[in-house]
């Protein structure tokens, strides 16, 4: 080969393997260092997070400080449709180190109200698709924030783990409400089983001896909102749910500062005073008998003559008091035990066990200065349906109820009104006509 030809080939070869895959860099480095380019990457990452999470996610920013972390700046979750907002944060990393995955969050918020999709995302975007479960997570969060209406809450010391165990998957969160001083963490824990032919999961809740705000999560749980601003949770609570529903256990769960008067507002009966509710065992699955049982303890309240002439009426407690001009009689304590399983109901008054009025006798279930003002001593099984009666309106329409007739509950419309003396609802009347 002439040396002409050997120097061309070899300018060839340096352009072709040098220089060209030089340049080639060299324009890809320029073009990821243009805001269009990265621009382009932020919308890429918000496409594929909004498909992996179904929701819509906007982020303000994102950085890659190496090829196995990326750091997202600005965090808003929303919802689809509504464009509500389910929860933001300021910043988080997520890093991938040999077979683990890592996310820091940090100063991330929740909305009460959206908790549903939050939820969704935890259980059916992640617990329930194996191929992303397979390797472990760990998470941290830094002053986790939940918003309600009623009071939020924030969490600190958040650390929660996933891991894979054969056929099912562990994923448990700790965390200590700000403001305890405290060492003790609340804990959930969430099973996703796998094992059988049906898949299910378990969740439980343990506050480690650390009362959680009921109001948190008044705006998910509309039911305890109706408990108080201050009413709080302590105690366990387990969850479960499969193909067949779900069903909760609340054995041992005490709540306490309930506010009688939001708990009996919209009732025909007048209410109030701070309560504390142990229970013993609670055992509720939607079709089946129900297992309840425990105690009630309030302090300092009104009770209405109405209500206790509905519970001489329905439940058995005698009123020993006399009715006064306003309506209603203050009360220093209000103790009873109560216990219902399937459609039976027993209650039993329990002043006398309290300090301060051992001197009453059995079966005290409102006292007033170491005054009996109504009783129930003995324990004899009434109706489930009794404690309703007792509480349902004048105008209320009494139905024949039973395991029979429970799927019509909901086609029934109730009355709003009580209807004048003497008066029948309208029977509608059908006429044929011929054409």
């Amino acid at each position: 080969m002439h040396e002409r030809t050997q120097k061309a080939i070899c300018r060839l070869a340096f352009v072709c393997l040098c220089a060209v895959p030089t340049a080639c860099v060299l324009l890809a480095i320029v073009v990821s260092w243009t805001p269009w380019f990265h621009s382009y990457q932020l919308g890429k990452i918000e496409t594929q997070l909004t498909a992996e999470l179904g929701l819509r996610v906007e982020i303000q920013d994102f950085e890659r400080p190496s090829p196995s972390v990326i750091r997202l700046h600005g965090i808003v979750i929303l919802e689809n449709e509504t464009g509500a907002e389910v929860g933001r944060a300021r910043l988080a990393t997520f890093a991938t180190l040999d077979d683990k995955r890592i996310l820091r969050v940090h100063q991330p918020e929740l909305q009460s109200a959206q908790l549903q999709h939050a939820w969704q995302i935890v259980h059916d975007r992640f617990l329930c698709q194996p191929e992303l479960t397979r390797q472990p997570l760990l998470l941290a969060a830094d002053d986790l924030t939940l918003h309600s209406k009623s009071g939020g809450v924030t969490l600190r010391d958040t650390v929660a783990r996933v891991n894979p165990r054969g056929k099912s998957i562990e994923a448990q969160l700790e965390f200590v409400p700000a403001g305890r001083e405290t060492s003790a963490k609340a804990t959930v824990e969430v099973v996703r089983d796998r094992s059988g032919p049906l898949p299910e999961t378990r969740w439980q809740l343990y506050t480690g001896g650390t009362p959680l705000p009921c109001s948190a999560l008044a705006d998910y749980l509309p039911t305890l909102r109706t408990l108080g601003a201050e009413a709080e949770f302590n105690g366990s609570l387990n969850w479960k749910m499969d193909s067949q529903g779900w069903s909760v256990d609340l054995a041992g769960a005490r709540f306490t500062e309930v506010d009688l008067s939001e708990v009996f507002d919209g009732l025909p009966h007048k209410l109030s005073g701070r309560a504390t509710i142990q229970l013993v065992t609670c055992k509720i699955r939607p079709g089946q008998a129900v297992d309840v049982s425990g105690s009630l303890v309030a302090t300092g309240g009104y009770a209405g003559t109405s209500l206790l002439d509905a519970a001489q009426t329905h439940l058995g407690i005698t009123s020993t008091a006399q009715p006064t001009a306003q309506g209603s009689l203050w009360y220093d304590l209000m103790a009873l035990r109560f216990e219902v399983y399937g459609s039976k109901l027993t209650l039993s008054g329990d002043c006398r066990n309290h300090r301060g009025f051992e001197s009453l006798p059995a079966g005290v279930v409102l006292a007033s200065d170491t005054q009996p003002l109504a009783t129930r001593s003995d324990d004899e099984v009434m109706w489930a349906t009794n404690l309703v009666a007792a509480l349902a309106p004048q105008h209320a329409a009494m139905v024949p109820y039973s395991q029979q007739t429970a799927g019509l509950r909901h086609l029934l419309v109730p009355p709003e009104r009580r209807l004048p003396e003497g008066s029948l609802p309208a029977v509608p009347r059908i006429t044929l006509r011929d054409n």
